[in-house]
């Protein structure tokens, strides 16, 4: 069982109970598969190099294990839903990358 040590956490958390991550200025919310979230005192990007997460958007980093759908429409606009119904947006910039790593033909 993988696990990540936020700052200013005793614990370990383990990677497989994050959904998803979501970025308010030099703070992320770290939601939980319990429906739970944790905000942390660091910005999103603190976060990418250490889980192997999809950032869909500058706003939010997505668990691929959670992701139930992914859309891509004709006019570059695409969204996630994850398996807890929550529905993320995904940035023009990040529509590629997204659709390659989910194994989705764009």
């Amino acid at each position: 069982m993988l696990t990540v040590r936020f700052p200013g956490q005793r614990q370990p958390i383990s990677v497989q109970s994050i959904v998803w991550l979501e970025g308010d200025a030099n703070y992320t919310r770290v939601h939980y598969q319990n429906g739970t979230y944790m905000l942390i005192s660091q910005p999103l990007r603190w976060f990418e190099p250490r889980l192997d997460f999809l950032r869909v958007h500058r706003s939010a980093i997505v668990n691929p294990a959670f992701v139930y759908e992914f859309r891509q429409k004709r006019s570059r606009a695409g969204w996630v839903k994850l398996l807890d119904g929550q529905v993320l947006p995904v940035s023009r910039s990040r529509l590629a990358n997204t659709a390659a790593r989910l194994a989705v033909n764009p």
